[in-house]
Formats: C-alpha cells, structure tokens, sequence
C-alpha cells in the first residue's frame, strides 16, 4: 500500500479477501467429505461466489482494474456453470 494511492488499500483488502475466503471454503469442503456429502459442496461455494461478487462489484471498470474486472467474469462464470450443474 502507498501513501500516494490510498485506494490501494481496498484493493489489498479484497486480494486478502479473496484468499482468505478460498481457505474458508476449502476446510468447509474438506468438513464435508469427511460427512460423505459430495452433493452438499455447490451451495457453500455458491455462497463464496456471492461474497465475491460483492468484494468485485459490477461498478468495476475493465480500464482502471482489470483484474478485478477479470475475476468478477471468471466469478460469474463459475457461478453460471455450478447453477447449471443443479445448485439452485
């Protein structure tokens, strides 16, 4: 983070944001296999991609950030395919 850009620091909280949930999500995966229920991982990890998207909103201009701008699509896209797959 730099003095000169204090909007760095939104842009770190949600790298740290996006870590620290793909941790998250992982041990609750990780808790659910050990239960035997495989079918129950697509609603927590819809769940994270709903976070996410709040973390990477659509007000996100490709120009100035394009790599949040990237991860919102890859997100969104994650999402479409897990729905399709009978998520919710």
């Amino acid at each position: 983070m730099s003095a000169d850009h204090p909007e760095d620091s939104g842009r770190t909280d949600r790298w740290q944001s996006l870590v620290a949930g793909a941790f998250l999500l992982e041990e609750t995966l990780t808790g659910k296999e050990g239960a035997g229920g495989g079918a129950g991982a697509i609603p927590p990890t819809l769940s994270y991609l709903d976070n996410l998207l709040e973390v990477f909103p659509s007000s996100l201009d490709p120009v100035e950030d394009f790599e949040g701008y990237a991860v919102r699509r890859m997100v969104l896209a994650l999402r479409r395919a897990l729905e399709q797959q009978g998520g919710r």
